[in-house]
C-alpha cells in the first residue's frame, strides 16, 4: 500500500471554503486548463428557461417497447429517435435513465414526415 501512494500520490491544498476535489496529476492539469481558459456557465450572457417542448408528450416521449416496434416496423424511424431524460430523472451527480425516448422531429431540420411512415401512424 505505501507503494501505491507513493507513486499515485497529489499534493492538495484546502485554505479556504470553496468546494474541493481530490484529482491525480493529469486530471488536475485538465482541470486547471479548463478553469484558466474556460468561461463558468454563469458568467455567459444567455438565459436558460426550459428544455425541450414538444407539445404533446405523449405522441413524442415514447417508452423502449414503442422505440423497439417503430425501428422493427421501419428501420428508418431509428434516424429520428433519440434517448432523453426528463428534468426528474437528472440527479445532482449522476442521472437514472427511465427507457424514454423523444422522437425528435425538430421543425428546424425540415423532415418530410412521409418519409418515416411508422413515425407518421
Amino acid at each position: 500500500m505505501s507503494d501505491f501512494l507513493q507513486q499515485h500520490y497529489s499534493i492538495n491544498s484546502f485554505k479556504n471554503s470553496d468546494n474541493w476535489v481530490l484529482l491525480n496529476r493529469i486530471e488536475s492539469s485538465i482541470k486547471e486548463k479548463i478553469e484558466k481558459y474556460g468561461i463558468p456557465l454563469s458568467k455567459w450572457n444567455v438565459s436558460i428557461n426550459y428544455g425541450i417542448k414538444t407539445g404533446y408528450n405523449d405522441a413524442f416521449i415514447i417508452d423502449e417497447a414503442t422505440k423497439n416496434t417503430l425501428i422493427t416496423s421501419d428501420p428508418k424511424s431509428a434516424e429520428l429517435i433519440r434517448p432523453i431524460l426528463r428534468g426528474k430523472d437528472i440527479k445532482r451527480y449522476s442521472y437514472n435513465f427511465a427507457n424514454l425516448y423523444l422522437i425528435c422531429t425538430f421543425p428546424s431540420k425540415h423532415y418530410n414526415i412521409d418519409d418515416y411512415p411508422a413515425i407518421k401512424k
